[in-house]
């Protein structure tokens, strides 16, 4: 195998590919990347056998062939040469030679004939998204994924698409965010559940594109296709909860405020608490006004912050990062939060429409 190429699009792909190491293995295979060199492509793959990520890139290729490197030196190296322009590489015997202007360097090669390989996906059931609307929903959502064990099966989120419409859920049992979006193409029904952990990595390689990413999802698998980069990794097995029971119907007080407001009182109000074990901080609405306090042995803070509400007044209190993870999310200017009681979840959701919402539990106020 012998190939030229431009270091900074090699390092690019990767640094891509490169988040499907495996980080705890015996297995040596697994901390391995194969470079496999055919035509005008190379292709690059990683996988810890739960997560496989391919990524193709262009090349003047020589020699076509395949090899294995270790993955995390062979990209941290790489990462070194991406100031030039472009590099060569060469397989000799057992050996990878790397050189680039006047230098060279080597390293050992692993076995690719180990090299797990991927299973195929069929499209049974597929459905097409633009690629920002994907990382939108995903970004929206999977900060409410679950990290403790639990309950396994919230340390997934929830994937449902009908009727050209992707519901994104996750929940921890403190807090619920669901997030809707419209997919450009659907074949067959979906609900699946994918771990948070994986999707949060497809999030980061996914960018604010108006591309389209092809899904394909069969009993087991799932597989995000971005044209020249491919992602596959296993569903989660068991039943979801019914989260559509946890969400209130009903409300006794509903205001409007301003997203950017709220969240700067919230923000000065949290100071005092943020090292406590309790950061909770207390809200009291009335008068189309928010009043947020806060106390510790430090002292005390109060905010008043302008809103406009309709139904009664309410005092109700939360943890103060669960409100802060919650609009760090949020991108519209102006938002709508829903009470039923002071001991019921509170519905943060846009002024009109559905297209999200966050439940929030409260902290329940004593005297």
């Amino acid at each position: 195998m012998k190939f030229f190429c431009n270091p900074l699009e090699l390092s690019e792909a990767l640094s891509v590919v490169s988040k499907a190491l495996s980080t705890k293995t015996n297995i040596p295979i697994l901390e391995g990347i194969k470079i496999l060199a055919e035509g005008t492509t190379l292709t690059l793959t990683a996988t810890d056998l739960e997560l496989f990520i391919e990524k193709k890139i262009k090349a003047e290729i020589k020699i076509e062939g395949e090899v294995v490197v270790i993955g995390r030196f062979f990209n941290e190296f790489v990462k070194k040469l991406t100031e030039m322009s472009d590099i060569e590489i060469e397989k000799i015997d057992e050996r990878l030679v790397i050189r680039y202007g006047e230098n060279e360097t080597e390293i050992l090669c692993l076995n690719e004939s180990t090299f797990p390989l991927i299973s195929p996906v069929d499209e049974e059931k597929t459905f097409t998204i633009k690629e920002g609307d994907l990382k939108d929903i995903l970004e929206r959502t999977l900060f409410c994924v679950a990290l403790d064990d639990t309950r396994p099966i919230l340390k997934g989120a929830l994937l449902e698409i009908k009727e050209d419409i992707i519901t994104a859920v996750a929940l921890d049992g403190y807090r619920l965010a669901v997030c809707r979006n419209a997919v450009t193409e659907q074949k067959g029904d979906i609900r699946i559940i994918v771990s948070g952990k994986i999707l949060n990595e497809v999030s980061r390689i996914l960018e604010d594109s108006e591309d389209e990413v092809k899904v394909n999802v069969q009993k087991n698998n799932i597989l995000f296709d971005l044209r020249h980069t491919k992602i596959t990794t296993r569903l989660l097995e068991g039943e979801y909860l019914q989260y559509e029971k946890i969400i209130p119907v009903t409300y006794g007080s509903s205001l409007i405020v301003k997203k950017d407001d709220l969240e700067d009182g919230l923000d000065r109000a949290s100071i005092i608490v943020r090292n406590k074990k309790n950061n909770y901080l207390k809200l009291s609405i009335g008068n189309n006004s928010i009043t947020i306090r806060s106390n510790s042995e430090q002292g005390s803070i109060r905010e008043t912050i302008n809103c406009s509400l309709e139904g009664k007044d309410i005092e109700i209190a939360f943890n103060s990062k669960y409100l802060f993870d919650a609009l760090n999310k949020i991108k519209e200017d102006y938002i709508r939060i829903e009470f039923a009681s002071s001991n019921a979840p509170a519905v943060i959701k846009p002024t009109e429409g559905d297209r999200f919402k966050y439940i929030i539990l409260p902290v329940r106020l004593l005297g």
